[in-house]
């Protein structure tokens, strides 16, 4: 992401016009100041975990409509805005301060800790993203064909059959629950989101990648892991 460059201007302050909007009160007493659409798309962006044209066409026009207002106010709940109008895909990240900016600020968003089988499932996912990006199409896969990948981790993932088929259906669970994986018609075969190619920088990338290297050497710590409570960590 852009940092913020921050000029010293010659302008005296009652020169420079502080941003306003219109307030608007949905009732009397209304503490708020927004359209409610435009309060329903921030809603949206706060629930995430994104908010894309394909699923919520509507939200997606007044997100484009107010986007200089949402990413205002966003920022001042430290969050910024993330937006590609090529995949029509946007979400909230945690706001970078600029370097030089002394004082701590909260984390709101909280990651997960990723298992093994996370990991690689996510690297597949990503991998059959690009091939479809490539082609300039959509990806849908069904469990049988993630199996049957996923099966040569097995025996790197420390765990018999059973366990590892338990534990690869958890995986892709987590994935639908974050909506990596995108239901269809069709029991058991999901769309791969566009918004895998956008949350996973090339830094986490290249930090999933070690961290799969070290488990998938030494298997006895990767079914410690696996057995191990899910960590969040910030």
């Amino acid at each position: 992401m852009d940092d913020l460059e921050l000029r010293e201007t010659a302008f005296e302050a009652d020169d420079v016009a502080s941003p306003s909007y219109d307030r608007i009160q949905l009732w009397p007493g209304d503490p708020g100041t927004l359209d409610l659409d435009v309060r329903r798309t921030l809603v949206a962006l706060l629930r995430g975990p994104y908010l894309s044209q394909h699923h919520a066409p509507d939200l997606w026009s007044v997100l484009l409509a107010h986007e200089h207002e949402i990413r205002s106010r966003l920022g001042d709940l430290l969050l910024e805005l993330t937006l590609d109008a090529n995949t029509e895909v946007a979400f909230t990240r945690n706001l970078t301060p600029d370097p030089e900016f002394e004082r701590p600020i909260p984390t709101v968003l909280r990651g997960v800790t990723l298992t093994f089988i996370d990991s690689a499932l996510l690297l597949h996912l990503r991998q059959l993203l690009l091939q479809g990006a490539a082609r300039q199409e959509r990806i849908v896969v069904g469990r049988d064909a993630l199996e049957a990948h996923m099966r040569s981790y097995a025996v790197s993932s420390g765990n018999d059959a059973a366990q590892f088929t338990k534990r690869l259906l958890a995986s892709i669970n987590k994935m639908v629950n974050w909506s990596i994986l995108l239901t269809t018609d069709t029991d058991e075969r999901w769309e791969i989101s566009t918004v895998l190619g956008l949350i996973l920088t090339a830094e986490d990338i290249g930090g999933i990648e070690a961290e799969y290297a070290r488990l998938r050497d030494q298997p006895g710590a990767q079914a410690a892991e696996e057995d191990a409570p899910s960590e969040e960590k910030a």
